[in-house]
């Protein structure tokens, strides 16, 4: 994957607990901001996915009440 450098500012609270974190894992600021990043986007993929399935299952709930209207329809018919 190709890198490409970019300049941000954030607090030097952040800045110091980057560069401690980096330090204890013997790595760099751009690696653990790179670590984070794709764990927020993991987060929030799982989030997208969970309330799709969410959304999902009450539709899917709907479909089999109805189904099962229809069923006792026909079979009290």
């Amino acid at each position: 994957m190709s890198k490409t450098k970019i300049t941000i500012s954030i607090d030097k609270k952040f800045v110091a607990d980057l560069d401690r974190v980096a330090k204890l894992k013997r790595s760099n600021r751009s690696t653990l901001i790179e670590e984070a990043i794709k764990v927020w986007e993991r987060k929030y993929i799982e989030a997208a996915l969970k309330q799709g399935y969410q959304a999902m299952a009450k539709e899917d709930c709907k479909a089999a009440e109805e189904y099962v209207r229809i069923a006792q329809e026909i079979l009290h018919e």
